[in-house]
């Protein structure tokens, strides 16, 4: 009886021990199984450099398509994202917006640029050159032929103030991309811009440490950055899940004087 009792005992823990690494071993090998199909993606889908020499836009990439598909989720998301439009500030005749697309096919980067559009004859075009990781954004049309925006074109990475000149005729004179001129060149980046209508004026916003310029909060990240602390401790947060902190610099209001000179620029 005693045996009896005692077979049962270990078959009953040979059971549980298998179960039991059978727990741990299943999610392991699912892990494996994700890394491996992961890693197996990322060699079929190699990295492009992301610049203009392999741009192509929405529609030339599905008209060289030869096969018909249903619409799907990644169709969806290859969709090019249209915002901003202005209005000509004189006539009204024409508008501006931006345009972000993304990298076709694998929508591995993307990029947001100027356009113009005549209303009157639906022809348009392409102001701004599309480069992968630069983003242009908040403009404003000043008068008939000038446009003031945001880009992260800067040759610093920055987000900075250009200004476009656009061509009296732009239908017939503009043959490729017009080359914005860079005005600002902050050591932070800038946003929120804003201009009043005498254009005499800039407002935008920084974020900078209280009583602080912007190049005094550039040699304050600076000198930070380079004592190699990355390391910040909290001895109370009020919220149990978060995914960002502000480590001191807050946006504060810039109000700039601007002034046109002879060649037209600001």
């Amino acid at each position: 009886m005693f045996q009896q009792g005692f077979k049962h005992k270990k078959f009953f823990w040979s059971i549980a021990l298998l179960l039991g690494a059978a727990v741990i071993l299943i999610p392991t090998l699912v892990i494996i199984t994700k890394l491996s199909k992961y890693n197996h993606d990322q060699t079929i889908s190699s990295v492009t450099k992301r610049n203009a020499d392999d741009y192509q836009s929405n529609s030339d990439y599905y008209q060289s398509l030869t096969n018909v598909h249903d619409f799907s989720q990644t169709d969806n998301l290859r969709l090019d994202r249209l915002s901003s439009p202005r209005f000509h500030p004189i006539n009204g005749k024409s508008v501006i917006y931006l345009r972000r697309q993304y990298h076709m096919p694998d929508l591995r980067g993307s990029t947001t640029t100027l356009h113009w559009l005549d209303l009157e004859t639906n022809k348009n075009v392409q102001l701004t050159r599309p480069i992968w990781g630069k983003h242009d954004s908040q403009f404003f049309w000043i008068d008939n032929t000038t446009i003031l925006f945001l880009s992260n074109r800067a040759s610093s990475d920055l987000t900075q103030i250009f200004q476009l000149t656009l061509p009296i005729n732009l239908l017939e004179e503009t043959t490729s991309f017009l080359e914005p001129i860079q005005i600002t060149n902050y050591s932070l980046n800038i946003d929120n811009l804003l201009v009043n209508r005498q254009t005499s004026r800039l407002a935008f916003s920084c974020q900078v440490y209280p009583n602080l310029t912007i190049e005094e909060t550039f040699a304050r990240q600076t000198t930070k950055k380079k004592s190699g602390r990355s390391v910040y401790q909290f001895d109370k947060l009020f919220i149990r899940h978060w995914d960002e902190y502000m480590t001191g610099p807050r946006h504060h209001p810039f109000l700039v004087s601007i002034e046109r000179r002879s060649n037209g620029i600001f």
